[in-house]
């Protein structure tokens, strides 16, 4: 039986990517030349093997974050041990058939390397950089996890992208050359496309749709209560500014809006969290200081429960409208037609939303505004009713494009595959 590793894959624990690798394995396993297929997942979070039906082993980020220590160990502990030990572990696998001694965390990853017949990169948004000093290594090492696969002589496809934008042109260099030997690149939006087209690159580059919208909902056990409010607007707000006066801007001006929706709308407002992880990067507590900052005024409803990427989705459809900072949020709201303005904290959102013909209903978060913010909700309920008969013409061709990322990958591995057994 076929064997797929898919790598690069972060948490389920942030609901988009889960939809992500949720919306891969549907569409991977619904082709004839992949039915049935087992599928292994490489996760950066060691605890998502309870959250799919499908095996998790460790990734190469969980190996380094595993090390006790900061940020400057761990880096230092992926260029000094793991990734010498792992590249010499693939070329002496592949090369005298035997394995070399290593940890048992990077001894079970290598091993799936070894034993998969096609390597997949989750699709995501994951291949960009927004410094030239920071994120290098993890640049580095979202490059290295799918580098090893073609290391080991197996067939290596990156789902659904966005690629991009790099601070430094040696980044993009190097992006670029880890990618020439891969057998397919498929980007999720046309900025993406036309960033690759220009690279000139010898693989096969082919326009697909984001994974998350093939999901399906499922109604969660809670479900926030109805005021009687009207509309009813979901929300999501995110960490994202490493400034922390920016950050606060932001929230402030979020807060100012909330404000305006709840007085002057009389709207019911949602604030549902698409990243649950009890750290940094926690929505919830983004939406704590959020509803602080409004002064908690009627309407608000703060939801810190954790829900799964179809409960969420199901929430997501049960509102009138969403203004989302979270780009899956977005589109987990408008696969199932609710209108959706969103704030865009990196070009994916905007290339994502102009792939829907919505993009137009998009804020930049660098400089966000309650009076842009109201401005572009008044365009968003006024225009409501063509949105939402827009998205039931639209949605299903960005299906039907999300479905073939996954075709095109079997269809090709159908090609190089056929009688491809596993590294001896």
């Amino acid at each position: 039986m076929t064997r797929i590793l898919i790598t690069n894959a972060y948490s389920a624990l942030n609901r988009g990517d889960g939809a992500i690798v949720l919306g891969m394995v549907e569409s991977l396993r619904r082709t004839p030349e992949l039915a049935g297929a087992d599928v292994v997942v490489s996760s950066a979070d060691p605890d998502d093997g309870r959250r799919y039906d499908f095996p998790v082993v460790p990734s190469f980020h969980s190996l380094m974050n595993a090390l006790r220590g900061g940020g400057r160990l761990h880096c230092l502990y992926f260029l000094l041990v793991l990734l010498p030990a792992s590249v010499l572990w693939a070329l002496v696998r592949r090369r005298l058939g035997r394995d070399l001694p290593a940890p048992d965390g990077l001894r079970t990853l290598m091993r799936e390397y070894s034993s998969s017949d096609l390597v997949v990169a989750a699709g995501g948004g994951y291949l960009y950089t927004t410094s030239c000093v920071h994120g290098n290594i993890m640049l580095l090492v979202h490059l290295h996890t799918f580098v090893m696969g073609y290391l080991l002589g197996k067939p290596v496809y990156l789902y659904a992208q966005s690629i991009g934008p790099f601070a430094a042109g040696f980044q993009e260099r190097l992006v670029r050359a880890a990618l020439r030997p891969v057998r397919m690149v498929e980007t999720r939006e046309h900025r993406s496309t036309e960033l690759l087209a220009r690279w000139r690159l010898a693989s096969p580059v082919h326009e697909a749709a984001d994974a998350a919208f093939l999901i399906s909902p499922s109604a969660p056990d809670h479900v926030p209560e109805k005021t009687g409010r009207s509309p009813r607007v979901g929300m999501t707000v995110r960490r994202w500014f490493r400034d922390d006066r920016r950050q606060e801007e932001y929230e402030r001006e979020v807060a100012r809006f909330v404000v305006h929706l709840t007085s002057e709308r009389g709207a019911e407002v949602v604030l549902l969290p698409q990243v649950a992880v009890h750290g940094a990067d926690d929505d919830r507590r983004v939406a704590r200081r959020v509803a602080a900052l409004s002064g908690n005024p009627d309407g608000v409803w703060l939801v810190e429960n954790d829900f799964q990427p179809r409960e969420l989705q199901w929430l997501c459809e049960r509102m009138d409208l969403f203004v989302g900072t979270r780009m899956h949020s977005n589109i987990f709201a408008l696969s199932l037609g609710v209108p959706a303005l969103a704030i865009a904290y990196q070009p994916k959102t905007a290339g994502i939303m102009e792939q829907l013909g919505l993009g137009e209903l998009v804020l930049p978060m660098a400089g966000l505004t309650a009076g842009r913010l109201a401005a572009g909700f008044d365009r968003l309920y006024r225009e409501a009713p063509a949105i939402r008969e827009h998205l039931q013409r639209v949605i299903p061709h960005i299906r039907e494009a999300a479905e073939r990322a996954g075709r095109l990958i079997a269809e090709d591995f159908a090609t190089v595959g056929a009688g491809r057994r596993p590294v001896p």
